[in-house]
């Protein structure tokens, strides 16, 4: 049953050693107690093992028989049910802890940035060391075979959980087969990559302009613009671009004119006001293209602009 853990099988045999053991606090010194801790501890281990590999444990009152069997005085018997119900319990308690910081780990809003004034040591930057934030997991270097990364890259890919969360997840199976109270939190899903509709513009090697800013206008990799057009010439480009912005959505409209070499439609018997302002956003090697088609037309870029926008409106009709 996927209820069934290990946790939930530690919680059953508790119950049932300790209605039926009821063990008492044995008087030991340092050094005798850590002998039947570590007694104990490798008893939890024998567990845990069994439930990796097969995911059952046995029932109380078979666990309390083979405890009687391996010690050899009831003193002995009592001494280490002792310690293994504290390890048990210890066991009980990390899994109940790891799953309540299961159930909030969605709830947890991200951390604010914090303001200069907050910083340990305003006149250092942010990053500083001496401002970093105390980090939740600790950093163990480490050096491997070439053939072990190999392997680690594989099955990590293989489980979708980065390296490091295999790493990890195989040093807590490790020391939770020697008994140790380890549980770990649910991995994060990995962020699900949005797809883009267009590809990314790859990085320009040199700036028309080297002596300006890569922010001034001849360094864009865009050329902006703007147009008007009338009320309900936007209102019908507004109701078919859905979500697409008006720039894309004219740059489309212009791309297909061009490519289906497109005749323009005539002007309006009656002149509307032109009151909706538009910008418009070109690459700079595809604006020389409309610029061109705009001269050959004889009209002015704005009334350009128009018509090539009531002739896409009524081809996608």
């Amino acid at each position: 049953m996927p209820h069934r853990t290990f946790a939930w099988y530690v919680l059953m045999i508790l119950n049932g050693l300790e209605e039926s053991i009821r063990p008492r606090k044995p008087n030991l010194s340092d050094e005798r107690a850590d002998a039947v801790r570590t007694a104990a501890r490798q008893v939890v281990a024998a567990m845990r093992t069994q439930f990796l590999d097969d995911p059952v444990l046995p029932k109380p009152a078979l666990v309390r028989q083979a405890l009687w069997d391996i010690t050899p005085t009831k003193l002995a018997f009592e001494r280490l049910s002792y310690y293994l119900v504290t390890e048990l319990q210890s066991h009980l308690s990390a899994a109940l802890k790891t799953e309540r910081s299961n159930r909030t780990q969605k709830r947890t809003p991200r951390r604010p940035a914090r303001k200069r004034s907050e910083l340990p040591d305003p006149t250092q930057p942010a990053w500083a060391s001496v401002n970093q934030m105390s980090a939740k997991k600790v950093q163990i270097p480490c050096r491997i075979e070439p053939q072990l990364k190999a392997l680690i890259e594989e099955e990590a890919e293989k489980h979708g959980v980065s390296q490091s969360r295999w790493l990890e997840e195989a040093i807590a199976e490790k020391l939770q087969r020697q008994g140790h109270a380890v549980e770990l939190p649910k991995a994060a899903k990995p962020p699900i990559k949005k797809k883009s509709g267009k590809p990314r513009r790859t990085q320009r090697a040199s700036y028309p302009n080297p002596g300006e800013s890569p922010d001034a206008h001849d360094n864009r990799a865009d050329y902006s613009t703007s147009t008007r057009m009338e009320p309900r010439l936007a209102a019908e480009i507004d109701k078919i671009r859905g979500k697409q912005d008006r720039s894309s959505w004219l740059n489309d409209a212009i791309m297909t004119f061009l490519d289906e070499k497109a005749q323009l439609p005539g002007p309006l018997k009656a002149e509307q006001p032109q009151t909706v302002a538009f910008g418009v956003r070109f690459d700079r090697e595809f604006y020389p293209v409309v610029k061109a088609a705009k001269e050959n037309s004889g009209l002015t870029l704005s009334e350009w602009y128009r018509r090539v926008a009531r002739w896409y409106l009524a081809r996608n009709q």
